[in-house]
């Protein structure tokens, strides 16, 4: 029984005086929050039991002991790189560039600071992922690129729930992290053959651009301002790269439509950012011209 004016850690289970700190089970320790700090996000453990909490402190000890005395490199361990003095993040045993910490952020769906709770082994591996590196290494150590793949591979689009009020965003699921060496080894030829039957079927062109959806993005306004017509048309690359100002033509028995495209974006309806939509990539093709003739289901074709 603890003594009056003492309390009962309930993460390391030690006797202390004070307020202490708040978790889901009562009021933990200061040398347990110290530990604390450095593997939770602010407040997070408020809301967790103190089993949680314990499990998490266990599991990052040894990095928990080794914390102060890990000193910066002059490169990052991640790309290589030189090591900004100041555009740099701390990880429990290690530094990073703010390049790789934005990257492993997105790749975790998650903010600076929960990347700043996790040890370089658990950060490290997601920088392998063949969408990341361009493309994959086969077991012989030839490298594969990704882009030069993606007519029979092509990154399948998914979605991830932001956590908030942000509804969902989108993710890309790259089928060649999944690969065998065998069907690794065989892709390119895969490609080839694909892109000789594209060739067959269409014609010798630039880019190929098979159309999904075509949607109205803003009306012109009758009053004192003026609003601009843009359409965007959905769909995928089938074949070749599209650039900004790329003219794209569909064919009609009456005779050949063409338009000039404008803006570039990705899956996302109003997402019109891009330079350039890479071979088997999904995304939309923003115009100024009235689309009466373009319809779901239409090749375009970029020349």
């Amino acid at each position: 029984m603890a003594f009056i004016g003492t309390k009962i850690c309930p993460v390391c289970g030690k006797e202390f005086k004070g307020l202490g700190n708040i978790c889901k089970d009562g009021d933990y320790c200061n040398a347990c929050e110290k530990k604390v700090r450095l593997v939770f996000v602010e407040d997070e453990e408020d809301y967790l039991p103190a089993a949680k909490i314990r499990a998490r402190l266990n599991k990052y000890a040894d990095a928990i002991a080794a914390y102060d005395s890990v000193e910066k490199p002059e490169t990052c361990p991640i790309c290589g790189k030189k090591l900004p003095k100041l555009m740099n993040m701390r990880l429990l045993d290690a530094f990073i560039c703010m390049g790789c910490a934005e990257k492993a952020r997105d790749m975790l769906h998650t903010g600076y600071d929960a990347v700043g709770c996790m040890c370089l082994s658990e950060i490290q591996p997601l920088f392998g992922q063949a969408a990341v590196q361009g493309g994959r290494a086969d077991a012989s150590g030839v490298f594969h690129n990704a882009d030069s793949l993606r007519i029979v591979y092509p990154l399948i689009r998914t979605l991830w729930q932001e956590p908030g009020e942000y509804g969902y965003n989108v993710e890309y699921i790259d089928p060649l992290d999944s690969l065998s060496d065998e069907e690794l080894k065989a892709a390119p030829a895969l490609a080839a053959k694909r892109r000789e039957e594209l060739e067959e079927k269409y014609g010798t062109h630039k880019a190929i651009f098979e159309v999904d959806s075509i949607s109205k993005l803003y009306n012109e306004s009758k009053g004192k301002r003026h609003y601009r017509d843009e359409y965007r048309i959905g769909g995928r690359v089938l074949m070749g790269n599209i650039v900004l100002r790329d003219r794209a033509a569909v064919k009609r028995t009456e005779g050949t439509k063409d338009l000039l495209i404008r803006k570039l974006g990705d899956c996302r309806k109003y997402s019109s950012d891009m330079k350039e939509l890479k071979e088997g990539t999904e995304g939309g093709l923003f115009v100024e011209s009235a689309l009466s003739f373009v319809y779901p289901g239409d090749i375009l074709y970029i020349d």
